[in-house]
């Protein structure tokens, strides 16, 4: 057996850096011991969180650290506890390199740290190992793009098999992003439906005196939370949001190099899933997951939209089916409930930006959790019945984190109705926040913007005259 792992050892670069084959839920459900079947095929193989494709870039600006999270995969359920050591592996980017004619560089392997030095385990009867966070600390030549390599190995005790294919986030260091818009007192907000735009057209409007981005954050409207076959809660993203976090270099990155920030949004489903019924483990489970999406993708927030949940029957597409995740009946799905899933989230995420958009008057937290109230939890919070005027209760939501009053530009609103007494009050009052939803690539708004930003911010909006399709990097022209 020794003289066959060995052969597995000799082979492993080459084979561990052949490709990704993803698993799916559907895989056997037999049990295996830690020996492969066939000598000179993989084992098992490690994978990114975030159901992060090979060579995902993470964020890794000024002195800030990035963060990715990895585990291991096998292909059948394992019949006994299995150890599980991840490692940056040099050799194996070697030979990443000959076998793909590529030539990234090592990232220096002293600025990469492994949570446990790298140590996991997969228990009895299950297929992939716990999680092992990834930090990279600041260093490397900036602008310069390099490789991270992660290989694992496994054991049962006895026998180590080192023949699994690897896993490679890439990161490229950046300079700090810029301070922009520091005198506003009223942030601006962008809602961009990435089923059909693109998330590029936000950073083609910018101040005609300052030069500095129109909008202040850009939020991908959406990815959704569900209930997989276990009745556990998961992010689920269609194919277009998962398009935007497959190229998030090209798509979210240059707005950030910007200044604007980017949130992900999270919508329901119409599912049993939702901020307001997860119970309490399910919620710390769930902020979990959305943590590793913030930090593998580099978003700056996370904006929540429980609009579309199953809280009622009138509501409901399906069947409002318990699970051990979420509350046993409707009636147990209350703001309060939500407030426990964003206390969860900041937990999880202290230093990340959370928004609440809301239009039906129960779908926004209230109350406190242990010693903090909503108010400490959220950012922002947007009212989102487009061009109607409503506010959350200050002592729940201060003024100056909310949007009372939003416009949307959905296809047959192109034609903007901006109410300028509105605009004026959130001047004037003291809001904090004006929002806009669905920036269409169809055309451009200077004109329309100039209208929101003479009045918020005395200046007016100038626009590049580029517009971007959703899949389509290179910009058309229009001026």
């Amino acid at each position: 057996m020794k003289s066959v792992l060995n052969a597995f050892f000799s082979l492993m670069c080459a084979v561990a850096c052949s490709g990704l084959n993803s698993c799916s839920e559907n895989d056997t459900a037999a049990t295996s011991t830690v020996v492969p079947e066939n000598v000179g095929e993989p084992y098992a193989e490690v994978l990114s969180e975030a159901n992060a494709k090979m060579l995902t870039p993470l964020l890794l600006r000024g002195d800030k650290s990035a963060k990715g999270y990895v585990y291991l995969q096998l292909k059948q359920a394992t019949e006994g506890k299995l150890s599980v050591t991840f490692k940056v592996d040099e050799a194996a980017l070697k030979a990443y390199n000959k076998t793909n004619g590529t030539s990234y560089a090592m990232y220096p392997a002293d600025k990469i740290s492994l949570e446990n030095d790298g140590a996991s385990e997969i228990v009895a009867g299950k297929k992939r190992s716990e999680t092992v966070a990834v930090t990279v600390s600041p260093g490397g030549v900036k602008g310069r793009t390099y490789a991270i390599p992660l290989s694992a190995t496994v054991s049962d005790g006895e026998k180590d098999i080192t023949n699994n294919k690897i896993y490679m986030y890439l990161v490229t260091p950046q300079a700090e992003a810029p301070q922009i818009n520091a005198g506003r007192t009223v942030k601006n907000l962008c809602y961009i439906e990435v089923n059909r735009e693109s998330m590029l057209n936000a950073g083609e409007y910018v101040m005609k005196d300052s030069g500095e981005p129109f909008f202040d954050i850009a939020s991908v409207f959406a990815a959704n939370i569900r209930l997989n076959s276990d009745g556990e809660p998961y992010l689920s993203c269609n194919e277009q949001t998962t398009f935007v976090l497959d190229h998030i270099g090209d798509l979210v990155r240059p707005l950030q190099a910007k200044g604007i920030k980017v949130h992900l949004s999270v919508l329901g489903d119409h599912t049993a899933a939702g901020m307001r019924s997860l119970t309490d483990d399910a919620a710390d489970a769930f902020a979990r997951q959305l943590k590793y999406y913030v930090d593998i993708y580099g978003f700056d927030g996370v904006d929540f939209d429980d609009e579309y949940s199953t809280y009622s029957t009138d509501q409901a597409t399906e069947p409002y089916i318990p699970s051990a995740a979420v509350m046993p009946d409707i009636e147990s799905c209350t703001p309060e409930r939500y407030a426990h899933f964003v206390y969860a989230c900041r937990q999880a995420m202290p230093d990340v930006n959370f928004g609440i958009y809301w239009y039906k008057g129960n779908d926004y937290p209230s109350g406190t959790v242990n010693g903090k109230a909503v108010n400490d939890l959220v950012d922002y919070a947007v009212y989102g019945l487009y061009g109607a005027w409503r506010a959350i209760d200050a002592e729940t939501i201060a003024i100056e984190k909310q949007c009372p009053y939003a416009v949307s530009l959905t296809i047959g609103n192109e034609n903007l109705h901006i109410d300028e007494p509105s605009l004026s009050r959130i001047k004037n009052e003291g809001w904090g926040y004006f929002a806009i939803y669905d920036l269409l690539g169809s055309r451009g708004f200077e004109e329309e913007f100039s209208r929101i930003s003479r009045i918020l911010y005395g200046q007016d909006v100038t626009w590049s005259g580029k517009l971007y399709d959703r899949t389509n990097f290179t910009p058309k022209t229009m001026r």
